[in-house]
C-alpha cells in the first residue's frame, strides 16, 4: 500500500479492532474488540483473466449481449414490481360511501322558528326598554337622545354579532327656540292692535321641557283674518272657492287628519294664505266627548298640542339634496332660504281649547255638514270675526346644522353574506314617545339579542341581518334616508326587504300591516305562527282573527294589507331604491274611529309609559310580544329560505289594478296611446301567474345552490326594474313608476304616479307630451320585468 492511501483510508478507520477487506463483518465481530478486516490488492491492476475474456472484437460483442440482457431482464424486474405495487396500493379501498353534501344547503326551518319565538316572551326586557327610553324626551340630536343611542351602542357591544358601526351626519334641523330670547305667540288683536287673548300652547308653566312646534317652519310673523279651511285639503279648498271666501293674506284655521300636516300647508301656500294654525278636533282625537279624555281614558285632552314637521319634499337633509351629509360634502348656504320642501309661511299647532276661542264669533258662511266637528260653537268659513279682530302669528324657529346618529348592528349570513335584510325604528320623538317611538325600540331590542344569541349557540342566518336605529326620523326620516343615500349601491344589489318598526303598538283592537306586494305572503304566513292574544280568541291565531277584524273586501279569505305611506322609514328603501318593505303594528278600530289619524296622543306630551301600558297595550305587553314574535318570523323567513319568498302574482295584480284605473279615466287615444303599456301588463301578468305556480310546486330535490342563487338574483332585481334615475316629475325624492306616495296626501300610495302626474298637466295645460313620456317609463319597465319573470322560468324549466 502506498503511504499516500493508507494515510488517507487511516484517518477514517475505527480505533478499536482490526478490519480485513472481503470478509463481512457480523454483528457480534462488530461489537468485538478484536476485529480483523484486511485488505487486498488496493495497489494491483485488475485480473488478467477477466481483462482478456472482454477484450478484442469478440470482447466487444459479449458487452453488448451482456447489456441487451441486463436492459431486458430490467423491464421483467420493473413489470413485476409495478404489478405488485397496483394490486396492493392502487386497488379501490372497500370503504364506506362519503356522506354526499346537500344540493340545498340551509332553508326555512319550523323548528328554529319555534325556538326564536320561545325565547321572545321576556315581559321584563320590553318593559325595560320603555322605561329607560321614555325617561326623558326624545328629540333628535339633543343631549338626551344621545344618551340612549351611547347607552344602547354599548350594551349591543356585548352582543354576539359580527359588525356594530355608529355614523354620523350633520343636517339641518329645526327647534322651537335654542338662543332666542322670544317664542312663538298666536293673539286675538283689537283693530287699534290690543291684544284680547293669547293661546296657551301646551299649558307650559307644567311642562318647560318642551315648547310643541312644526318643524321647518320659517321664522315669521303675520297678521290676517282667520279662514276655516276644514281638512286644509284640494277639495275642502275648492268648497271655499265656491263659496266666495277670499283666502289671500290670510291666517287659515286646518283640523289635523285624513292627509299629511306637509300637504295642509302646500295646499294653503298655493291659494295665498300668509298662515297656517293646525288644531286637533275633538269630534276625531276625543270621539266628540271632551269629559271623557286622558288621563281616565285614551281620549286627547284639551290642552294637548302636537308637534309635527312640515316639510313636503322628503330627501333627507335639505341642505345636500340627493347625497349623504358626511363631513366635508358641500351644503347649500343660506338655510333658511334653501331650506329643500320647506314652506314659506309660518305654521303653528295649538290645542282644541285654544282652537275653539279662535273660532268662535266667527264671519263668513255656515260650513257644510261634514265640515262640522265637536268644538261645541258654530262653524263658520270666515274670513275674520264680528268685531274685525284679527289673528296675529308670530314663529320663532332656529334652524340649525346638527350631528344624527344612526346605529347599526349585524350578524353575518352562512351562506349569503352579501344579501341581507334590513330591520330598522326610530331613536327619536317629539315628547317621551310611549307608543312612538319606545315601543318600535324595544322590539328592535329584542329582536336583536335573540337572533344574535341564537347565533352564539350554534345557529347562524343563511343571509345577513342588519338591526338599525335612525336618528332624526320625526323630521321626515332624515336619518334613513341620509343612511340609504351613502349605502345606494350595497342596498340596491344584495337588499332583500327592510322591516320597518314604527308605532308598533298604537291599539289593541288587531294586527295591521302595510306592505309592498311581494311580501303579502310573507306577513301573513308570519301571522299564521302566532297565537293571538285576545282572550276570547286564544285557539286562533293572528291571521285568523286578523281576517275577521280587518279583511280585504276584494279578498274575503283574507285580511286588507294597506299600502306603504311616504313619511315613515321605510319610505327611502321601496320609493327610492325599490327595496320591499313592510311595517306591521297593532292597532285600533279603524271602522269604528274612521276619521283619526292615528292613536289620540300621537305627537302629544301625553305620549308616555303610562299611556301605553294602560290603553294602547294594557295586558303587560302582550301585544309587544305578539308583534316581535311575528317579526321575528318574518325575518326568518327572508333570511333562511332557500328561494327568496316573493310572490310575483301581486305586483301583476297591482298592474291590473292600475290598468283598470286608466281605462275608467277614458282617456282620449288622440292624446295618448295606451295600448302598448297595456299590452306589456297583460304579458307581465301571464308569466307573473305562471311563474308563481311553478315556484310554488317546484320540486327542492332537483334545486342545487349555483341555480338557488340565480334565480334569487333576478327576483331580488325584478322590484328595482320600476325605479328610474330621474326621479318622479316634482317629486325626485320618488323614483318608483309603479307606485309612490300621492302628491296631495303623504299618508296615502298612488299607482302609475307619473302616469298621473301627466293626466293631470295635460288635463290642466292641454300639453299631453309629459304623460305620453310617463306611460312610456311605465311600460318599458313592465317590459324588462316581463323579460327578468321570463328568464327565472328558463332557468326553472332547465330543472326538468
Amino acid at each position: 500500500m502506498t503511504t499516500e492511501l493508507v494515510s488517507v483510508f487511516s484517518d477514517r478507520m475505527p480505533i478499536k479492532g482490526k478490519y480485513v477487506a472481503g470478509r463481512q463483518v457480523s454483528r457480534w465481530d462488530a461489537e468485538s474488540d478484536n476485529v480483523d478486516i484486511q485488505y487486498r490488492h488496493l495497489d494491483n491492476p485488475a485480473s488478467p483473466g477477466l481483462v482478456e475474456f472482454f477484450s478484442g472484437r469478440k470482447g466487444n460483442v459479449l458487452k453488448v449481449l451482456l447489456l441487451v440482457v441486463c436492459f431486458f431482464v430490467g423491464l421483467i424486474i420493473g413489470y413485476v414490481i409495478r404489478r405488485n405495487i397496483h394490486e396492493k396500493y392502487i386497488a379501490p379501498l372497500n370503504t364506506p360511501t362519503p356522506t354526499p353534501i346537500p344540493r340545498i344547503y340551509q332553508d326555512y326551518d319550523p323548528s328554529i322558528r319555534q325556538s326564536l319565538q320561545d325565547d321572545l316572551q321576556d315581559i321584563v326586557n320590553i318593559e325595560d326598554h320603555i322605561k329607560i327610553w321614555t325617561s326623558s324626551i326624545g328629540l333628535a340630536a339633543v343631549g338626551s337622545t344621545l344618551k340612549v343611542v351611547m347607552g344602547t351602542h354599548d350594551m349591543w357591544q356585548y352582543f354576539p354579532q359580527d359588525g356594530l358601526s355608529w355614523t354620523n351626519y350633520t343636517v339641518l334641523l329645526s327647534y322651537p327656540f335654542l338662543q332666542s330670547p322670544n317664542r312663538t305667540t298666536i293673539t286675538l288683536e283689537q283693530p287699534d292692535g290690543t291684544t284680547i287673548w293669547n293661546a296657551s300652547f301646551n299649558l307650559s308653566s307644567e311642562h318647560p321641557e318642551q315648547m310643541p312646534f312644526n318643524a321647518y317652519s320659517p321664522e315669521a310673523s303675520v297678521k290676517g283674518k282667520l279662514v276655516f279651511a276644514n281638512f286644509g285639503r284640494k277639495t275642502d279648498f275648492r268648497t271655499l272657492d265656491r263659496l266666495g271666501v277670499s283666502i289671500n293674506n290670510s291666517v287659515l284655521l286646518i283640523k289635523y287628519g285624513r292627509i299629511h300636516p306637509a300637504n295642509k300647508v302646500k295646499h294653503a301656500e298655493e291659494n295665498g294664505a300668509a298662515g297656517v294654525i293646525l288644531y286637533p278636533d275633538p269630534l276625531d282625537f276625543a270621539n266628540n266627548n271632551t269629559e271623557a279624555v286622558y288621563p281616565s281614558t285614551w281620549w286627547l285632552p284639551g290642552w294637548a298640542v302636537h308637534s309635527h314637521h312640515v316639510r313636503y319634499t322628503l330627501m333627507g337633509d335639505p341642505q345636500s339634496p340627493g347625497y349623504p351629509s358626511l363631513d366635508g360634502v358641500y351644503q347649500q348656504p343660506n338655510p333658511k332660504e334653501n331650506c329643500l320642501g320647506c314652506p314659506s309661511i309660518p305654521v303653528q299647532s295649538v290645542s282644541y281649547n285654544d282652537a275653539r276661542s279662535l273660532i268662535r264669533s266667527m264671519n263668513g258662511s255656515a260650513v257644510p255638514d261634514d265640515w262640522i266637528g265637536g268644538l261645541g260653537v258654530p262653524y263658520k268659513t270666515g274670513p275674520g270675526h264680528t268685531d274685525e279682530r284679527l289673528v296675529n302669528l308670530t314663529v320663532i324657529r332656529d334652524l340649525v346644522p346638527r350631528k344624527i346618529s344612526n346605529l347599526v348592528a349585524e350578524i353575518k349570513g352562512r351562506y349569503e353574506k352579501d344579501r341581507f335584510i334590513i330591520i330598522g325604528a326610530h331613536i327619536d320623538s317629539w315628547n317621551r314617545g310611549g307608543v312612538d317611538s319606545a315601543s318600535g325600540y324595544a322590539v328592535l331590542w329584542e329582536l336583536l339579542r335573540t337572533f344574535s344569541f341564537h347565533t352564539d349557540k350554534g345557529y347562524r342566518p343563511r343571509r345577513t341581518l342588519k338591526f338599525a336605529l335612525w336618528d332624526a326620523s320625526k323630521y321626515g326620516h332624515v336619518g334613513s334616508f341620509e343612511w340609504v343615500q351613502e349605502m345606494e349601491k350595497e342596498i340596491g344589489s344584495g337588499a332583500i326587504a327592510y322591516i320597518n318598526l314604527d308605532t308598533v303598538v298604537r291599539g289593541n283592537y288587531t294586527f295591521f300591516a302595510e306592505s309592498s306586494p311581494l311580501l303579502y305572503d310573507v306577513i301573513r304566513q308570519a301571522a299564521s305562527t302566532v297565537k293571538c292574544s285576545d282572550p276570547d280568541y286564544q285557539d286562533k291565531s293572528v291571521l285568523e282573527r286578523w281576517t275577521k277584524t280587518y279583511r280585504d273586501p276584494d279578498n274575503p279569505s283574507q285580511p286588507k294589507i294597506e299600502g306603504l305611506q311616504g313619511d315613515s322609514d321605510h319610505s327611502p328603501f321601496y320609493y327610492y331604491l325599490g327595496v320591499p318593505s313592510l311595517s306591521p303594528a297593532y292597532t285600533y278600530n279603524p271602522k269604528k274611529y274612521p276619521n283619526l289619524p292615528s292613536y289620540p296622543a300621537f305627537n302629544t306630551l301625553e305620549d308616555t309609559k303610562d299611556y301605553l301600558t294602560n290603553f294602547t297595550d294594557r295586558n303587560n305587553y302582550t301585544l309587544h310580544v305578539k308583534v316581535t314574535q311575528i317579526v321575528a318570523d318574518v325575518i326568518l323567513r327572508l333570511s333562511d329560505s332557500a328561494l327568496i319568498p316573493f310572490n310575483v302574482q301581486n305586483i301583476a295584480n297591482l298592474l291590473i289594478t292600475g290598468k283598470n284605473k286608466l281605462k275608467n279615466m277614458e282617456i282620449n287615444s288622440t292624446y295618448v296611446n295606451l295600448g302598448f303599456l297595456f299590452s306589456e301588463i297583460d304579458k307581465f301578468s301571464d308569466r307573473a301567474r305562471l311563474l308563481q305556480t311553478n315556484l310554488t310546486h317546484l320540486d327542492k330535490s332537483k334545486l342545487y345552490e349555483e341555480v338557488i342563487y340565480d334565480i334569487n338574483d333576478k327576483l331580488i332585481q325584478l322590484p328595482r326594474i320600476f325605479i328610474v334615475n330621474r326621479g318622479l316629475p316634482e317629486f325626485p325624492q320618488y323614483r318608483n313608476v309603479l307606485v309612490a306616495p300621492h302628491p296631495e296626501n303623504l299618508y296615502k300610495t298612488q299607482i302609475f304616479p307619473g302616469v298621473i302626474w301627466g293626466f293631470d298637466r295635460g288635463r290642466t295645460t292641454g300639453d299631453w307630451s309629459r304623460m305620453r313620456t310617463q306611460v312610456s317609463l311605465l311600460a318599458v319597465a313592465v317590459r324588462q320585468a316581463s323579460y327578468n319573470l321570463q328568464s327565472i322560468l328558463t332557468v326553472i324549466n332547465s330543472l326538468s
